[in-house]
């Protein structure tokens, strides 16, 4: 068998089991542990899985993508709360940027009352949501616009944040967070863009949902020593606190 063939058919069985052993692959094919780690290797590149310890997992990738309208309502308090907390952040006459999440919406929802604030964003949602604040000014990135997530997204878009804005704050969500492999999203054009704004901000505040810890993605999006501040609506393991502590990260639990 060739080595694209059996890559095929590990993707044919890790779609249809979600995980698989090194072990277990290497028997079924009749090859060497280190041939199945380089065809692993190679489909996380491909963005098909994600590697464990001793095998592998389905990634959450952009086909499993839960639209923006569904996502509103998933753990639709403990996101306002992290909204109301986070725009207690921002200060007057500041410029923020606000990723296409929805826990960046819940903020715009709490900042109308904002004076002389800036506000650059990649949603669509979050335009017209403050359009009608005579006191902030919005600035949309322009792109392609995606309907699943109802945000801008490509290459234009990280070009023009890259080469002409610089915010003082940046909050941002994402599909999930680890300690081994940081923070990771759906897709790649969504990271790109996120990615853009934490290098173009002075502080950078990480919107952190419970429902985000464990879940890994492809790509990666940041490690935590680029972050500043994690806001969260459940108290963080001890584990966790110690990792945040570690990278020198300010920790917000907002909890009931």
């Amino acid at each position: 068998m060739l080595a694209v063939e059996r890559r095929n058919k590990i993707e044919e069985i890790i779609q249809k089991q979600k995980s698989v052993l090194v072990l277990d692959l290497s028997k079924l094919f009749n090859v060497t542990t280190e041939t199945i780690r380089a065809d692993l290797e190679k489909l996380e590149k491909q963005g098909v899985l994600v590697r464990t310890y001793g095998g592998a997992t389905l990634c959450c990738g952009s086909e499993n993508e839960i639209s923006v309208f569904d996502r509103e309502i998933i753990n639709f308090e403990g996101k306002q709360r992290i909204g109301q907390r986070a725009a207690a952040l921002i200060k007057d006459g500041e410029t923020i940027f606000l990723d296409a999440s929805t826990s960046s919406l819940h903020i715009a929802l709490n900042i109308k009352e904002k004076k002389s604030l800036t506000v650059i964003t990649n949603s669509e949602r979050i335009v017209s949501e403050l359009a009608s604040c005579d006191n902030i000014r919005v600035i949309s990135t322009g792109g392609l616009l995606t309907a699943k997530n109802m945000s801008y997204v490509g290459r234009i878009v990280e070009s023009t944040i890259r080469e002409h804005y610089f915010a003082n704050k940046v909050f941002f969500s994402c599909r999930g967070a680890t300690i081994s492999r940081g923070l990771t999203e759906s897709n790649e054009a969504e990271a790109e863009i996120k990615r853009a704004m934490i290098d173009c901000s002075e502080s950078v505040i990480f919107l952190c949902d419970h429902t985000k810890i464990g879940k890994i993605g492809v790509p990666v999006i940041s490690d935590f020593s680029s972050i500043d501040f994690v806001i969260t609506d459940e108290r963080m393991t001890d584990e966790w606190r110690e990792h945040l502590e570690k990278n020198d990260i300010n920790l917000i639990e907002v909890s009931k």
